[in-house]
């Protein structure tokens, strides 16, 4: 996303899919407190938080301004799943259920939002 705002002059994404924004490094952590337990079977895992692509692409704008990432905004605009046509189907909802993976690893997953921060945070420090 940071790549596409910096070179285009607006974003068109989609509205109508609403999941969980996942940090890769907030799965990686849960799954080596999963492996630490000797948990068995098959677990879920999200950040806390739900947003739309649309949400997430505002959001990842709005932060990455804030850490001097993006040298401008640039309008996002929402669009229907219709208008964004791919060959895979896309559920319009697809959040997990995480209630077994917190019951063992015994604690609750932070904000999307604030795992974004984070994120960006990082990016900036590798430059």
């Amino acid at each position: 996303m940071l790549r596409l705002m910096r070179e285009r002059d607006e974003l068109r994404v989609v509205v109508a899919q609403v999941g969980a924004p996942t940090w890769a490094t907030s799965l990686a952590e849960a799954i080596w407190e999963l492996a630490a337990k000797d948990a068995a079977g098959t677990f879920h895992h999200c950040d806390a938080g739900v947003a739309s692509w649309y949400d997430f692409a505002v959001a990842i704008q709005e932060e990455a301004l804030i850490r001097g990432l993006l040298p401008r905004a640039i309008p996002v605009i929402p669009i229907s799943t219709a208008d964004y046509p791919t060959p895979a189907t896309c559920p319009a909802f697809s959040l997990l259920d995480c209630s077994k993976t917190m019951k063992v690893i015994e604690k609750r997953p932070k904000h999307w939002r604030g795992k974004l921060r984070t994120m960006l945070a990082e990016e900036k420090a590798l430059g």
